[in-house]
């Protein structure tokens, strides 16, 4: 009875969470914010975009991204390169932080706002962090810490 009980703690132990692991989840996590954010109408491409325009974009792509940057930070952490991730997951909600930053901007018409919250979506580490650690669909050009969108 004993020996059963040690090996359930032993199945059970620590998150148990490998590396690989948490690079799948937090790429499906990224493939779905990726998903989320194509199906978000982008401001027309023709000329200049309006700062309603840019509000109302910015007002679909925050709430996505910020899920996105919640539900990487709830995964479980596997054992190694606990540095390299923390400063992973804290690029990915600094960038959630300016991309609501712009969103703000946008929303009050403050163009050096704006300015300013660009530039650090521009700057942002996270997807360069995110190749670094192993995760694709975080790290590729469709990932949802790109300026692109």
């Amino acid at each position: 009875m004993l020996a059963a009980a040690a090996l359930a703690l032993s199945a059970c132990g620590s998150s148990g969470e490998s590396k690989k692991d948490f690079i799948a989840r937090a790429d499906a996590i990224c493939n779905n914010a990726t998903r989320d954010l194509l199906n978000v109408a982008a401001p027309a491409t023709t000329g200049t975009v309006t700062l309603p325009a840019l509000a109302k974009y910015l007002g679909a792509v925050v709430p996505i991204v910020a899920s996105e940057a919640k539900q990487l930070n709830a995964l479980p952490r596997p054992a190694g390169d606990q540095a390299a991730l923390r400063r992973y997951l804290a690029a990915v909600a600094a960038t959630a932080g300016h991309y609501k930053a712009l969103a703000d901007a946008a929303r009050a018409g403050d163009r050096q706002a704006i300015s300013a919250a660009t530039g650090a979506l521009r700057a942002s580490p996270a997807s360069r962090l995110a190749a670094a650690y192993g995760l694709k669909e975080c790290a590729g050009p469709t990932g949802t810490v790109q300026t692109s969108h």
